[in-house]
């Protein structure tokens, strides 16, 4: 039972000292800008967000050039039987009213002329899918 224990105790402090190394998508090009306020997420300078299934936007804080056209992505959607086919929306909180149509497959875009930060949200999902554009 003691070696048992010990090898426990082993074991637990080999895959202690194997963490911290992965880095998953924090190379120098992935990110710039500093954080958006009150939050973790590191602005993305791209030009595209893609819609997952698992009810988030990624990025969900994306950065962009005043002119620049932003293009949100949706998963392809077979509705073969297998999988199911989830429908979002990208929905502006900037009282623009403007918002894509709900839809499971597809492309929304939308042109950023004027720098600010546009905070968005999927209104199926609520403020748990949300993310934002800041416009330099």
């Amino acid at each position: 039972m003691v070696r048992s224990m010990f090898r426990c105790v082993l074991l637990g402090a080999v895959l202690a000292g194997c963490g911290g190394a992965g880095g998953y998508g924090t190379g120098p090009s992935s990110t710039t800008g500093g954080n958006n306020p009150g939050s973790s997420n590191p602005v993305v300078q791209g030009t595209t967000v893609n819609l997952l299934d698992n009810n988030s936007f990624s990025p969900s804080n994306l950065g962009v050039q005043s002119g620049q056209t932003v293009t949100w992505k949706w998963g392809t959607c077979t509705g073969d039987g297998y999988s199911t086919c989830v429908s979002h929306n990208v929905t502006f909180d900037d009282g623009s009213n403007v918002a894509s149509p709900t839809q499971s497959s597809g492309e929304f875009t939308r042109t950023f002329n004027t720098p600010g930060t546009y905070k968005y949200h999927c209104a199926i999902h609520g403020a748990g899918m949300s993310g934002q554009i800041v416009v330099q």
